[in-house]
Order: structure tokens, then sequence, then C-alpha cells
């Protein structure tokens, strides 16, 4: 069966083996300073997750969902509801929930607050060398992932493309091969670190939201051939960023800062007891994954969620499957 795919796909074999190798040198990519290690933070006992499970054995050491927003404080524009979304621009899924949360963040009284983390396939790095960390074995993830997003995307009104190139450098092709979800180390992963820095450097100016806005329709939603191409160009549209300045502060000395917004962004992360994205938490109880966005929707609501006068920036369309109850 893995020949007579081969046979039916020789193209993609070539993209594999020999596009791949050329990537480290995609003329789009400016050279950056080093990676740190990407080793993730572990969940402690009192994270939100470990605190509050309850197997049918023990009791949980926390009980119910945290304290609701008292109803004498009503939501409004300037006292809204705080939410924070951690983010991967590797996460088809991520993308997928892009437009919802804009519309949430534009049409009611939240602020989104958009963490940018690594991507799993990256993280548990040994120290910064060697293999990175995969899939852990699950195999049939990818080929699920694969199908999956084009039905979701299809679903939601959202266009929808995989990444060409993908963000990770891994071998997904062909399935259960030799090399099967390997993936490159590190320091060969030029497009994630470039685009992560990116949206780092992006949440310190207040523009986390603005920035996954721009810069994650290019990579997944199909609109242009070499979503690298096109970084510069959209990171430029948004106002108050300069692409270049971007750039000389990350090589000059800026990389400390922004590699310091994702590693804290994973111990937060962690803190919930989770390690998924795009992972939505209000008062420190996680939500994963777009198929969980009405159940979010719900506990903003319980938390007195209200809708804003006027519609702020960044804007987007009605999402095409908004929660009934909004």
């Amino acid at each position: 069966m893995k020949d007579e795919i081969t046979k039916v796909t020789p193209e993609l074999l070539d993209r594999m083996s020999e596009t791949d190798a050329t990537w480290p040198h995609d003329p789009a990519v400016p050279e950056l300073p080093p990676m740190p290690a990407t080793d993730e933070a572990k969940p402690t006992m009192d994270s939100f997750l470990n605190s509050h499970f309850w197997e049918g054995v023990h009791t949980p050491a926390v009980e119910g969902v945290p304290a609701l927003r008292p109803r004498s404080e009503p939501v409004t524009e300037e006292n809204p509801l705080k939410v924070d979304v951690c983010w991967s621009m590797r996460s088809p899924y991520s993308y997928l929930t892009l437009q919802r949360l804009v519309w949430l963040n534009s049409t009611y009284c939240v602020d989104v607050n958009i963490r940018p983390v690594m991507p799993i396939a990256v993280r548990s790095t040994k120290g910064g060398s060697g293999k990175a960390g995969g899939m852990f074995g699950i195999t049939y993830k990818v080929p699920d992932t694969m199908w999956d997003t084009v039905r979701s995307g299809e679903f939601h009104g959202v266009p929808f493309k995989y990444a060409h190139p993908d963000p990770i450098w891994q071998t997904t092709w062909p399935p259960f091969g030799k090399n099967f979800l390997s993936v490159h180390p590190v320091e060969k992963q030029p497009y994630i670190h470039w685009i992560t820095r990116l949206a780092c450097y992006a949440a310190l100016e207040g523009k986390a939201l603005y920035f996954i806005n721009e810069i994650s329709p290019l990579i997944w939603g199909g609109h242009v051939e070499h979503w690298p191409a096109h970084v510069k160009e959209n990171f430029n549209k948004i106002e108050g960023l300069d692409y270049d300045k971007a750039i000389k502060d990350i090589q000059d000395d800026g990389a400390k800062k922004v590699d310091a917004q994702w590693a804290e962004n994973s111990v937060f992360q962690s803190q919930t007891g989770h390690g998924g994205v795009p992972l939505m938490v209000i008062n420190g109880e996680p939500f994963f994954g777009g198929d969980r966005f009405d159940q979010f929707f719900w506990r903003l609501r319980q938390n007195g969620l209200t809708k804003r006068r006027e519609a702020r920036t960044p804007f987007t369309t009605q999402p095409l499957r908004w929660p009934a109850a909004g």
C-alpha cells in the first residue's frame, strides 16, 4: 500500500526530500539570533486542570468553576472582560478560530489577549539541540488533520488551504515511512521562529490580535503562492508597526525580549494544566480548540458579556456559525 501511494504522488516525495533541504535558505527569512531552548513548561499539581481533576475516586482539590464576575460590576466598554488565548502560528486550528476571536473582540465588551507560544512540534528539544518534539508517535494525527481542517474550513466558511511551506520542517510523507513525523532540530527551523518572534514583538506593542489577523490568513488561507514572501508587506499594514524596525530590534537585542514572551506564555499555558492550541482562557479555566468556542462564549455570557456600542478594530465579517445565543 505504501508503494502504491508513493507512485500516485511522487511530487510529494520530492517536496519532502528535496525542497525541505533548502528551507533554511529562504530569502524571505532574515538572519536572526539563535533560538534558546524551547523546552515546554510542565503543568503542576495546582494547575487548573489538575486541581479540578476528579476521576470518580478522589475529591478534587478545587471544586466548581472559578467565581463568575460579580453582577454588581456590569461589563462595559470601559470595564470589559479579559480573556487570554494561547496561539500557535503553526496551528491550522488556531487559524480556524481567528474570525470568531476577532469578531468577539471587535463586537463585544471583551479584550482578547493573544499569547503566542511555540508549537508542540518544536517543544521539548533537550536544551535546544537534537531532535525536536514531533507528534509523539500519534501517527493518525497528520492525515486526520489534513482532512479535518479542510472540512472545518468549509463548515465555518473560512478560506483554508494547508500551509506550504509548512511553518515546521517536518517529514509527513509518505505516511508511516522511515522518517514519518521526523522533526528537524530547533536550530534548523527558520519559519516558525521568525513568525513566532514577530508575533511576540507585535504582542509587546499591543498588536498581537492585529498581527494574527494579517499573517495567519497568509499561511493558511491559500491566498498566496509562497506566504513567507508576503509577511513583510502584511506586517507593515498594521498601524504602528514597521517590519524593518522589528527585525532590527530582534537582531540587535530584542530577541531576548520576544523570546521571554513566548517562554512566559508557555508558563501561563502550563498553569492551566493544558498544552494545546488554540487555548481560550477566562478566570484560569481553559477551553481547548475551536470546537469549544461555543462553550467558551457561554462562559463569557455567564460572566456578564455585553455588546459594544460600536465595533472596533481589527474588523472582520460576522462568522458564519456564531453562537445562537449571541
